[in-house]
């Protein structure tokens, strides 16, 4: 909310009126202090009135950094099942972008909708596997931007039985409509993780 009301240039005051409320709830739903869900929805519509896309209620109630550390915990504990257990906030339709040529990196390319971001992770860890006993939470940084998350950092996770010398970069961008995640744009170091398929594989 505080995004979008930065995004507008409008203050705190400027919204309160625009939505019919005080100064001090906008105050209080920006701190994230709990607020009724019909006052959610005026918000909503009240952002909605000079945008060129609609802003829904959800997109407002939904916490885009929150599901980005469910994104990496998933990832991380259920592997190939990642979507399984994300499916409640994945859009039907998602995106998922991952950066590489197919040739060298099998998992790489753009993978529409849910059955085809979970073939591909079929894909990604039948030939990559997470290391035992792997605390992933300290490699990774988590920003908001609005009703997206970037994810960024170093990922140990290596071609079955060859682990890693060196980490690689990663950094993934998460979009959310409505609560749900509509794109994932996942970059790498792509020369590094193709380097470390190719090795494996010889």
């Amino acid at each position: 909310m505080r995004h979008l009301r930065l995004q507008n240039g409008w203050t705190q005051a400027d919204l309160a009126k625009r939505a019919g409320y005080s100064e001090r709830l906008i105050s209080k739903a920006e701190a994230g202090v709990p607020i009724a869900m019909d006052t959610i929805v005026d918000l909503a519509d009240a952002f909605s009135e000079i945008n060129e896309v609609r802003v829904y209620w959800e997109d407002l109630a939904s916490d885009p950094i929150k599901l980005a550390h469910r994104y990496l915990e998933a990832l991380h504990f259920y592997q190939k099942d990642v979507v399984d257990h994300l499916s409640d906030f994945m859009h039907e339709d998602v995106v998922f972008r991952i950066a590489g040529e197919p040739s060298k990196i099998p998992f790489a390319g753009e993978h529409v909708g849910i059955d085809a971001v979970r073939n591909s992770f079929n894909i990604f860890f039948s030939v990559l596997e997470v290391p035992e006993n792997y605390d992933y939470s300290n490699d990774y940084q988590i920003i908001g931007q609005g009703p997206n998350a970037i994810i960024w950092g170093e990922s140990w996770i290596h071609p079955i039985g060859k682990p890693l010398e060196r980490p690689i970069r990663v950094s993934n961008l998460l979009m959310f409509r409505r609560g749900k995640l509509v794109f994932l744009d996942d970059c790498f170091d792509t020369a590094a993780g193709a380097a470390c398929l190719n090795d494996a594989s010889v």
